[in-house]
């Protein structure tokens, strides 16, 4: 297969040497805190229309907010309640579905294909590879067509990339496959910048998926960042609008072992007792200099998707929302280190040593 060249390692390289230093290394007690149960938690139906766009140059339709693959363990027993969601959910307007399968012993694909399978056809799925129970790259892809009823996944990506292990017979199968139209887009999914350097510089990537929200993020730089980077820095969606490679938004609420917590905080700074963190949160990534052709998030209960989708229909940040989010960031930092597991420490990463805020005000 031909091999192209994307990123040039030195830009690259600047992006990640501007990171360095924002992780302490330091251990801390992790206290798990999630929410409550919430299947019952009413509120009204979202009222617009969704936005779609493409992905990158892959020429597929997405909409600018999809359905994200994590879900937690508790809520797997409430299987007619999250089929429900997902049809809701694709009533709205979503109709891209990120899953996961293995992650946390959670083994979604049979599941989410039964859910979709009334409206397979009409919508893209978006899976993370990964052969496991001794299984061949070939007898994994084949089980994931079965999976889903279908000859062809929309999107694809190796689940976990790292440039010490080098998996690249599996990359190299991903792209026979496309070539083959079983994969209409190849992607890869990055915990730090320096995971992208080889493989953006190796392979015709169709799109890349990363963290985003207002709290972790290097898409922008800080005043003091700025200070110091060379003249020639690109931001990492700069980078990579400017080679057509499609832009996948995860974590938009800085992920399910924060976002409560950050509620909580949020609470306490809020001086109107009407914002809504996670509404928040969210229309932060959407209003952002990212631009993403997509943004996923996790949504475990019927009024999760109501209310995300709601804001993606109507995005437009207010003063005090940007005040809330302003005040979080300033003990986020605490906020992470008591309750990030080490799995999800990577995080801390992807948090500039200073947030100037300046993002947040050009927003209202």
């Amino acid at each position: 297969m031909k091999r192209r060249a994307f990123l040039s390692a030195g830009a690259a390289g600047a992006l990640a040497a501007s990171l360095t230093g924002c992780s302490s290394g330091r251990k801390f007690a992790v206290k798990e805190k999630f929410s409550d149960l919430a299947f019952d938690k009413i509120v009204p139906k979202p009222q617009g229309t969704m936005p779609y766009g493409v992905l990158g140059k892959t020429g597929i339709k997405v909409p600018k907010f999809g359905f994200g693959s994590h879900v937690r363990t508790d809520v797997l027993p409430y299987t007619k309640e999250r089929e429900a969601m997902i049809r809701e959910g694709h009533e709205y307007g979503i109709t891209f579905f990120d899953v996961y399968d293995k992650e946390q012993n959670c083994f979604q694909y049979e599941p989410m294909g039964r859910y979709l399978k009334p409206v397979i056809n009409d919508v893209t799925i978006s899976i993370s590879f990964l052969p496991y129970d001794n299984r061949s790259v070939e007898q994994q892809f084949e089980r994931d067509l079965k999976a889903f009823g279908r000859d062809y996944i929309d999107l694809v990506r190796i689940h976990s990339y790292s440039s010490k292990s080098k998996d690249w017979a599996q990359w190299e199968q991903l792209f026979k496959w496309k070539e083959q139209g079983k994969i209409r887009a190849v992607g890869i999914p990055i915990h730090g910048v320096e995971e992208l350097t080889e493989p953006i510089a190796t392979y015709p990537l169709d799109y890349v998926i990363f963290p985003y929200n207002f709290y972790h993020n290097w898409a922008w730089l800080s005043y003091e960042q700025s200070r110091t980077t060379t003249k020639d820095f690109d931001s990492l969606g700069k980078q990579l609008k400017a080679k057509n490679i499609g832009i996948i938004a995860m974590k938009p609420f800085a992920s399910e072992w924060l976002i409560t917590p950050m509620m909580e905080l949020g609470d306490k700074v809020d001086r109107t007792g009407q914002v809504n963190v996670a509404i928040a949160a969210l229309k932060y990534v959407l209003n952002s200099d990212l631009k993403p052709d997509i943004v996923i998030g996790g949504m475990y209960y019927p009024f999760h998707v109501r209310e995300n989708v709601q804001t993606v229909f109507n995005p437009k940040m207010t003063l005090e929302e940007t005040d809330v989010l302003m005040k979080i960031r300033d003990r986020a930092r605490i906020v992470a280190e008591n309750h990030l597991p080490d799995h999800y420490r990577f995080l801390q990463n992807w948090a500039p040593d200073h947030h100037d805020n300046r993002d947040l005000l050009q927003m209202v």
